[in-house]
């Protein structure tokens, strides 16, 4: 291990995929590859998140949020407990961090409880989208697309005008809601 300091403390992913090529630096939040002896890139998305491929013991590619990836190995617990509608990983106190992916900087919760009222106010204001709006949202969608535009940036725009939050225009433009209308479309 050539390029990382031997004072850190490196530890295993827990997963019943095996991940047995990489290890966690949970107080810096970064990932080792034991094959390229480097850190992953830790480059935050546009939501501010940092993501990670990580190729498993079987062969195929993964990719991970460093939260869960954190969370899991500190907790010996497996990572496929760290999804949704099971264990939620939050960042907190540093919420507004969420590049942060250092243990102090992570606590495990529910999903409720992932929603304190700071969260919340950023999220959408509880009204239900019309199907006329969601036609909006979907033709502004593609007409985006063709441009060859960032989908990230169409959906933050997306949310802002409409007053939801970004995960449910997430879900509108990648069909995970209103399908109706995606198969309407195809």
């Amino acid at each position: 291990m050539n390029n990382i300091n031997e004072n850190y403390v490196l530890t295993p992913i827990p997963s019943s995929i095996g991940f047995s090529d990489y290890l966690v630096d949970s107080e810096n939040g970064r990932i080792w590859s034991k094959k390229s002896e480097k850190i992953l890139s830790s480059k935050p998305n546009d939501n501010g998140y940092v993501y990670v491929s990580l190729i498993g013991d079987d062969g195929k590619s993964y990719a991970y949020g460093v939260h869960r990836l954190v969370m899991a190995s500190v907790s010996g617990m497996p990572l496929e407990m760290f999804k949704r509608g099971m264990i939620e990983v939050d960042h907190y106190p540093g919420e507004d961090e969420k590049w942060n992916n250092s243990r102090y900087n992570l606590q495990m919760s529910s999903r409720t409880m992932q929603y304190r009222e700071s969260t919340r106010a950023k999220m959408g204001h509880g009204k239900r989208l019309k199907e006329e709006q969601v036609r909006e949202i979907l033709n502004g969608f593609e007409q985006w697309k063709a441009k060859g535009l960032k989908v990230s940036e169409y959906i933050k725009q997306a949310a802002d005008q409409y007053g939801h939050g970004y995960r449910n225009m997430w879900n509108i433009v990648n069909g995970k809601s209103w399908k109706h209308l995606h198969t309407e479309s195809a």
